[in-house]
């Protein structure tokens, strides 16, 4: 389990590092680190090559808000659990509205640490159940498809591009791929190469889609109401979700 730990404090840092590396130690079963970022845009960098299974953000983060944070994940289209920490519960509204799962009150009390690390853990366990297998060149690998960006076809292989940066080169048909990735929600063929992930796109106009990692995928001639259409039905279901 990956948890990305941000806070502008040293000592609070430290704090809840040992906390989680103790919470660890009573899930024999599974293996936890812990990322630490001083700042929001020193977290906002690392998304771009690493995927977290839980983030713990402090709601100040010096001059920046944890919250403004939060929201930036959400859009990347990242569902991983949130935690806050804070001295005030003066932003905990803004906070739910990214689906928040806990919000904690400084100097934090171990025990409720414990209890939101346990419904963060079980958030994470959920979202995983989205994982599938895929045969690739280097064998089987296991991918939740929640990370997955968009795909585009090279002859007889789907070029698969993640959240983190990673390809997988997969031997399936356009088709093959996404009815796997379908089955998952949230995903809409472009064209004849591509699949795209709706809960990783930036913006759209009637050129292009512009995903988060600024990839740019041509829209078909007379396919832009059908592909607008599609992602904020999409975006209104998730809300509701």
């Amino acid at each position: 389990m990956k948890i990305a730990l941000c806070d502008d404090e040293a000592k609070i840092m430290h704090e809840v590092s040992t906390y989680i590396n103790q919470y660890g130690e009573t899930k024999a079963d599974l293996g936890f680190e812990v990322f630490c970022y001083d700042s929001a845009k020193a977290l906002e960098f690392a998304l771009e090559e690493t995927a977290f299974d839980i983030f713990v953000l402090d709601v100040y983060i010096g001059d920046e808000m944890g919250t403004e944070l939060a929201g930036k994940i959400r859009k990347r289209g990242i569902e991983s659990p949130i935690i806050f920490l804070t001295t005030s519960v003066e932003h905990a509204p803004q906070s739910f509205e990214t689906g928040t799962l806990r919000y904690l009150i400084k100097p934090l009390n171990p025990a409720k640490f414990y209890e939101a690390m346990d419904a963060a853990l079980a958030q994470a366990e959920k979202l995983g159940e989205r994982m599938i297998k895929l045969k690739t060149e280097n064998g089987i690998e296991r991918v939740n498809a929640g990370h997955v960006l968009y795909s585009e076809a090279h002859g007889h292989y789907q070029h698969i591009t993640l959240s983190d940066g990673e390809e997988i080169k997969v031997r399936l048909t356009v088709t093959e791929l996404f009815n796997i990735l379908s089955c998952h929600g949230g995903f809409l063929r472009v064209g004849g190469s591509y699949i795209i992930n709706l809960r990783h796109v930036k913006n759209l106009t009637r050129m292009e889609v512009c995903l988060y990692n600024n990839v740019k995928i041509q829209v078909p001639r007379g396919k832009y109401n059908e592909i607008k259409n599609a992602f904020w039905d999409f975006q209104y279901h998730e809300q509701e979700d």
